[in-house]
């Protein structure tokens, strides 16, 4: 086979954060900052992987992988090759590759980096070893590798973003069917953009892992009350109640916030299809559907807000760094809303701002401060809605 380039892209989320494994719909998005990877065939029956932003290179056997002892970045390549499962008939005639991968996706920054590596990398071989293996089965495998290979017990959000990811298309992504739909969430006027705080705070693996522990036992304990409950998403309000006599103040707190977010995805969902009807009206010589328009972003920069706010209280994932940022942000008339994005603990802000808000200029004052109060700088990302896993 020819050499070939695969780009695996990582991803924004614009609401439902947490809902990936709580039962709800999410809305990321994939987003021109990726991982590319090279793949060429070798002589030596061997693989050979360089991490080329870290100088470094692994070279390994199939048949031995998964008696080695690995860490980092290798994790995640030893992940996925057993998870692929590749057949005897496979291993007899078995090819070695040489494999380069490098990254624009900023680390830590909570844009779902290692998802864009399991993805991509799964992609290739796939289409190397011509394993026949669709992109949800992919997405699953990079999923699983998540779980089994860096301990992190994350839903499936990241990985479909990464893989299901259109141009200038959020999808929404219910993650208690795995049904897909993409959609249109024009931005006239406005625009999206990233601040990564360039913090991140150690608690964030074992915070994700316990948050999600917490969920799952009062679902547990939900279904003993409340047999026929399928989902977070059909509890009603007295049921919530009687629940909540069951439930400790800490685990009552991580329910509220899940109940929140997921009234308010579809709240957006809705918004939306408003905001994409408002903008043809607009196209239509419509005189009023600009000042309309105007309203349903600043009800969408709300949403945001009260996203960040239950992120901050109920659930308790932001910190000290992203909560000043999110708050002097809004004194500025020019942005709309903004919350945390994310496992939490640090990583990045999305931000929705009025398109004449210059991110280059109008965040120098701003970022001064957190630089002073918290001895980080802080940095700005422009975001463009992309493709997802593709080969160039």
């Amino acid at each position: 086979m020819q050499p070939f380039v695969v780009r695996a892209p990582g991803r924004i989320n614009l609401l439902g954060e947490h809902l990936d494994y709580n039962h709800g719909v999410v809305l990321p998005a994939a987003i021109d900052r990726f991982i590319e990877f090279q793949f060429e065939a070798n002589l030596s029956g061997k693989i050979s992987v360089e991490a080329l932003d870290l100088a470094e290179n692994w070279e390994f056997e199939l048949a031995e992988l998964s008696n080695l002892n690995v860490s980092s970045w290798k994790s995640y390549v030893k992940g996925v090759f057993l998870l692929l499962n590749f057949k005897q008939q496979c291993l007899d005639s078995f090819t070695g590759l040489h494999i380069k991968f490098k990254s624009n996706i900023p680390i830590g920054a909570g844009l779902s980096s290692s998802a864009a590596l399991c993805c991509g990398l799964a992609f290739g071989l796939n289409t190397f070893y011509q394993l026949g293996k669709t992109r949800f089965e992919l997405a699953l495998i990079a999923q699983q590798t998540e779980h089994q290979y860096a301990g992190v017990k994350c839903g499936l959000m990241d990985q479909v973003a990464s893989m299901y990811g259109q141009k200038d298309q959020l999808l929404a992504f219910d993650c208690l069917t795995q049904e897909i739909n993409a959609f249109s969430l024009p931005l006239v006027g406005v625009q999206l953009f990233l601040i990564d705080s360039k913090v991140k705070h150690n608690l964030a693996e074992s915070a994700y892992n316990e948050r999600r522990a917490q969920l799952e036992e009062a679902f547990k304990k939900a279904r003993v009350l409340f047999p026929e409950l399928n989902s977070w998403r059909d509890v009603e309000p007295q049921q919530v109640t009687i629940l909540c006599a069951d439930l400790d103040a800490t685990s009552q707190k991580r329910l509220h916030y899940v109940l929140d977010e997921i009234a308010r995805v579809e709240m957006v969902q809705t918004l939306s299809n408003r905001i994409a009807d408002q903008v043809n009206q607009g196209n239509n010589g419509n005189i009023e559907a600009p000042h309309a328009l105007k309203m349903q972003y600043q009800q969408l920069g709300k949403y945001l807000n009260q996203t960040h706010q239950g992120l901050r209280d109920l659930y308790e994932v932001s910190c000290s760094e992203l909560d000043f940022l999110q708050h002097e942000l809004l004194n500025n008339p020019g942005i709309l809303g903004a919350r945390m994005m994310g496992g939490g603990f640090g990583g990045c802000l999305l931000v929705l701002a009025l398109e004449a808000f210059n991110s280059s200029t109008d965040l120098t004052h701003l970022f001064t401060q957190f630089t002073q109060q918290f001895g980080v700088q802080a940095a700005c990302y422009p975001v463009q809605i992309s493709e997802g896993v593709h080969l160039v």
